[in-house]
């Protein structure tokens, strides 16, 4: 597998936030729109996501 510091990171922060959200995707993607919300406060910034018919969950 090719790798380097940054793929190495980027492993590191996506095992932390599955051991954070206890291996549970509904609770992982909470916590990673937590983390956006308090990057876009602190930074003053705005993240926009593409839009889609359909794919709502639990609705």
């Amino acid at each position: 597998m090719i790798t380097s510091p940054i793929l190495q990171e980027k492993y590191r922060v996506q095992r932390k936030l599955a051991e954070e959200a206890g291996y549970d995707v509904r609770k992982h993607f909470e916590l990673c729109r937590k983390i956006v919300a308090e990057t876009e406060a602190e930074y003053g910034l705005k993240f926009k996501y593409g839009k889609r018919e359909g794919g709502e969950l639990g609705q």
